[in-house]
């Protein structure tokens, strides 16, 4: 196909997830002309709504209100126990993870909440707790160390996608140990759609008179069963626009602070991170093009085509993520999908690409808790966040990688899934601007 248009920038971003904007943002903030392609939304759009960072290792288990570290505390504890980490790969980037942080709420405002020194702790719509950095500012009123009475758990009647009685009775085991008292309650919202979508009901509430509706219908809820209660905790459903305020509406017409659990997929939160990041792209100036580029053999400064376009740049940065982004591949061995890059894998002391050749079952093991080799694969980096090839030696001096595309963590499991897209995306970013 023979391109109708050429776009010539300083910086280009593959992948339009959390890791790509950031590398994007902080780009274009050094000043670079960027432009960024991406496929179509991948694990962002899938995200809970909280901003993991590192998990607070000397929590007790079962106990995570009992917390010691706050979150860079924590991440610099997970580099020095886990060498293999992003954390660990940056090296002395890490320090500038409060800074990639304060980077990422500041361009995403007003969806993040604001950092604080201690963890969020969040209820999920299982009833478990999650502690993180921070969360989107739906999510905010509910963190329990923040309740400053009885929580009430309130589910829709005619819902059949949120447990409000399993969400109370998990939440409840941590009353006493620094978690607010637990009460359970219905509201009934008469047209429901028992058979709605999450998004559906999201985009429902958003109309002018349904927030407060539902508002109305809470207060009289909770004079009925819940006097007292200081917050109150709803599916995560608040609306998919920040800009439509659902949240805020309903509080005002309930007269108690409200929050969204944090969701499993499909996700609203997700959702709504998604549109944000493509909205802060948009305002900044980065050309955004829908596609997917196929490199292999090609390198930062060649002409490569995405599309109807060809695009020429100085600096790449690959955000591509890994399965469920489609950035890494499996064609009898494990391969990063748009140059070719050799993929590493880790199975106890021993690491290489030698590994990613294997069967994927033998990179898997029964015990869901133990390490996956599989899980965590990826691209190996030096601490500029150049991938290496097989020798150890950087692929290019101008090619940098971010987010779940590095190796060495398992993304989805280990906490730090979105932190780790924040710091090396950004600092990818700012070293692709400094190179291009």
């Amino acid at each position: 196909m023979t391109a109708s248009r050429t776009v010539r920038a300083d910086v280009l971003v593959v992948g339009g997830g959390m890791a790509g904007a950031m590398a994007a943002l902080s780009a274009r903030a050094a000043g670079c002309e960027v432009a960024l392609v991406r496929r179509a939304p991948g694990a962002t759009a899938l995200s809970s709504g909280a901003v993991g960072v590192a998990p607070d290792l000397s929590a007790l288990p079962g106990d995570p209100l009992s917390w010691r570290r706050g979150p860079v505390e924590s991440a610099r504890r997970l580099a020095r126990q886990r060498p293999g980490h992003p954390y660990a790969a940056v090296g002395e980037g890490l320090v500038l993870l409060p800074d990639a942080l304060d980077f990422a709420v500041r361009a995403l405002d007003p969806l993040l909440a604001p950092m604080l020194e201690r963890p969020r702790f969040l209820a999920t719509p299982t009833g478990e707790v999650v502690a993180a950095a921070t969360c989107q500012r739906a999510a905010e009123p509910g963190d329990l160390l923040a309740v400053a009475g009885p929580l009430a758990v309130a589910g829709l009647r005619g819902h059949l996608g949120f447990d409000a009685a399993l969400v109370a009775d998990g939440l409840g085991r941590h009353a006493g140990r620094g978690g607010p008292e637990v009460r359970e309650l219905e509201v009934d919202l008469p047209g429901l759609d028992p058979w709605a979508r999450p998004h559906e009901l999201a985009r429902a509430l958003e109309p002018p008179g349904e927030a407060e509706r539902l508002g109305e219908r809470l207060r009289a809820a909770l004079a009925n069963g819940a006097r007292g209660a200081a917050a109150v905790l709803l599916p995560p459903v608040l609306g998919l626009s920040p800009a439509a305020r659902v949240p805020e509406r309903v509080a005002a017409a309930a007269g108690v602070p409200v929050a969204e659990t944090l969701s499993d997929v499909p996700s609203v939160p997700g959702l709504r991170l998604q549109a944000a990041l493509e909205a802060r792209l948009a305002r900044a100036g980065v050309t955004v093009l829908a596609g997917e580029l196929r490199a292999a053999g090609g390198a930062p400064g060649d002409r490569v085509e995405v599309g109807e376009a060809a695009i020429l740049a100085g600096s790449w940065v690959l955000a591509t993520g890994r399965f469920l982004g489609g950035g890494l591949v499996r064609h009898g061995a494990l391969a990063e999908r748009a140059m070719g890059l050799p993929v590493e894998a880790a199975e106890g002391r021993d690491a290489g690409v030698h590994l990613s050749g294997r069967p994927a079952t033998s990179l898997t093991v029964r015990d869901r808790r133990a390490p996956q080799p599989l899980l965590s694969a990826g691209l190996r980096v030096d601490p500029s966040l150049r991938p290496l090839d097989g020798r150890g030696r950087p692929v290019h001096p101008r090619l940098f990688a971010a987010g779940a595309l590095v190796g060495g963590h398992e993304h989805a499991s280990d906490g730090s899934g979105l932190g780790v897209a924040i710091l090396t995306g950004w600092l990818a970013g700012r070293a692709a601007a400094a190179r291009g």
